[in-house]
């Protein structure tokens, strides 16, 4: 398995029930207990969100790690106690949603990796994938070299990419015979700078356990996220999309905040004190590239992750999204062989079933700005139009934001959103206009 990321860390312990060894690969050393930010991961230092989806099967596949994050520090943000802010008005409060666990990606991934390891099958190298070896049309294994130079070929019946954006995947099937895969693009220029405060108990938030800030898309294309996270302390997110972003030094990213349509966050920023550096990440956009659509795939190797499905990091849906695919993985072991030549269509038509409403909240939500580029399904300016009216009658309806907290948190359905008695509470409670009430409502 190439990677050991999120992705190939769940796709490793999955993999450990069906075959008797496990070799995961990356160029980072994996073989220690470390919690420390990882040179191949980007975006370990801005914040990391476990949607309630991808708790649910984390807790699947390693029983018991909610309780393990919390003992570590990670928070419990009751949703009752989350401001959210869109479209001019706060959300209304969700006392009865189940809470969000905030906590940093590399205290994350350092407990998934610790229960990866603890179950004897999966053994880490480091090194760095240089080719596939085939036989025939199938996939055999890999050529590894590493980190003295030295090259190894290393056999497998099934070999996994979860390298992500990098996945060199469409090279090495142009290579052996096979068409790479169509690549789907939403482009929205997505830029954020993140920095780190301490987190103190005599700094005002109003009882709030964390916000979320969405300026008025005719107004700004600009974001902010205050989470808090273990060693007490906060991690805050300033973003925007095309061409919006914050800069580094703490005036101007005090400056920045201060244009955001609620001062929450920046009174944060004014009054606690900064650790260490701001950071800054730029993507490009979403990026899917549609496996599910080719006629044929080799046996014996498949992609999962990022490699497959990477989008807009401000909604929080990457990591949740390799989990769905790697349930669908397990899915499609127990319904055929690795070898057969139908296991890998199998799997990229569940994984394709998996993530796509993810991938329609993310674009739909990227192209309510007019410079946002990509393929733009007829539908979607219908679409935004009620999702605002849903986030506006979700302003004064609990039942109403619930939903919406439901479809952000990947466990159920956008078209949930369409049912007869949201149509009517929708309607019912967006003639009201947003509620530009200091304090989010809190429901009877």
């Amino acid at each position: 398995m190439i990677g050991g990321s999120i992705a190939g860390l769940l796709t490793g312990q999955v993999l450990s029930v069906e075959f008797d060894e496990v070799v995961v690969i990356d160029r980072d050393d994996l073989d220690t207990a470390s919690s420390s930010v990882r040179r191949g991961v980007p975006q370990a230092r801005h914040p990391h969100t476990l949607l309630r989806r991808g708790e649910q099967i984390l807790n699947t596949l390693f029983p018991g790690i909610t309780d393990e994050l919390i003992r570590h520090g990670a928070v419990v943000m009751p949703m009752d106690r989350v401001w959210w802010w869109q479209h001019r008005g706060y959300r209304a409060a969700v006392p009865d949603a189940a809470p969000i666990i905030s906590c940093s990606r590399p205290l994350l991934e350092c407990l998934v990796r610790e229960h990866v390891e603890g179950n004897g099958v999966v053994e880490f190298r480091t090194g760095e994938t240089v080719d596939l070896i085939s036989n025939g049309g199938a996939v055999t294994g890999v050529c590894v070299r590493d980190p003295s130079g030295t090259s190894t070929e290393i056999k497998a019946e099934l070999v996994v990419d979860c390298t992500g954006r990098r996945s060199r995947a469409d090279h090495w099937l142009t290579e052996i015979g096979y068409p790479s895969p169509e690549m789907q693009l939403v482009q929205s220029d997505v830029r954020y700078t993140t920095r780190v405060f301490h987190r103190s108990t005599s700094v005002r938030t109003d009882g709030a356990a964390g916000y979320f800030v969405i300026s008025d898309p005719k107004a700004k294309k600009r974001f902010g996220t205050a989470m808090p996270i273990e060693g007490d302390r906060w991690i805050i997110t300033l973003a925007g999309l095309h061409g919006e972003g914050a800069p580094t030094d703490l005036a101007g990213y005090l400056s920045w905040a201060q244009t955001l349509p609620t001062a929450k966050i920046a009174s944060i920023i004014e009054d606690e004190r900064p650790i260490g550096a701001a950071v800054r990440y730029r993507l490009p956009g979403s990026e899917w590239r549609m496996f599910h659509r080719l006629a044929a795939h080799p046996s014996g190797f498949v992609c999962v992750g990022d490699s497959v499905c990477s989008l807009n990091a401000l909604y929080g849906q990457g990591m949740t999204s390799a989990a769905v695919q790697v349930v669908a993985l397990r899915e499609a072991l127990a319904r055929s062989d690795v070898m057969d030549p139908e296991f890998a269509r199998t799997f990229y038509r569940l994984s394709a079933r998996a993530v796509s409403p993810a991938w329609a909240t993310a674009t739909g939500a990227d192209f309510i700005y007019p410079e946002t580029r990509g393929h733009r399904p007829w539908p979607t300016k219908m679409i935004n139009r009620y999702v605002t009216k849903c986030v506006v009658a979700g302003q004064h309806d609990s039942t109403i934001a619930t939903s919406l907290w439901d479809v952000a948190n990947m466990v159920k359905h956008p078209t949930s959103l369409l049912s007869p008695s949201a149509l009517a509470r929708t309607v019912r409670y967006s003639r009201r206009g947003p509620l530009l009430s200091y304090k989010p409502i809190t429901p009877r």
